[in-house]
């Protein structure tokens, strides 16, 4: 099972990350849940075109910002389990990530950089354009997925709460 592109997708996009998103290791995100309802692969995609449109939008470098979006949750294990060092999953996970992606892909230091400080304020300061941008993005992303789910809960309760009588 290989991955399927919608021809929607911007191409210029698509090819300064296809590389990844086709790489075993990377689709291997699917089997992680990442902020109750989505998985961590399609977080990190979400992360990733929008680094990538903010990136154009401000410009600054896109392929950097795609890449290290896609790349800023690199990490194939439950985010639930306690982590080999014992630190907490905000502060142990963006270094994983990066030593995950320097040790499977090319990534510049720029992108290395945006990896590791994507957690902001819980973890380093970032210290380029880019990493700020990884920084928005993420953030953005997970309250958009948080609030997909509240939203269907809402939905749901509303269904089943009766209006008290007068």
């Amino acid at each position: 099972m290989g991955l399927q592109i919608s021809e929607e997708v911007p191409q210029d996009y698509l090819s300064e990350v296809e590389h990844i998103l086709s790489h075993e290791d990377f689709m291997a995100l699917e089997q992680f849940t990442q902020h109750q309802w989505t998985t961590r692969f399609m977080h990190s995609v979400n992360v990733s075109y929008l680094s990538w449109i903010l990136a154009r939008k401000f410009g600054c470098d896109e392929k950097a910002a795609a890449r290290a979006g896609l790349l800023h949750d690199f990490c194939l294990y439950d985010f639930s389990e306690e982590t080999p060092t014992g630190e907490h999953q905000a502060f142990y996970h963006p270094k994983a990530a990066a030593e995950n992606s320097t040790r499977l892909f090319d990534i510049s230091e720029r992108e290395e950089a945006a990896i590791r400080s994507h957690m902001f304020p819980l973890g380093p300061l970032p210290k380029n354009k880019e990493a700020w941008i990884i920084t928005l993005a993420d953030k953005i992303c997970a309250t958009m997925e948080f609030c997909h789910v509240a939203i269907a809960l809402a939905r749901k309760n509303r269904l089943v709460v009766k209006r008290a009588s007068a």
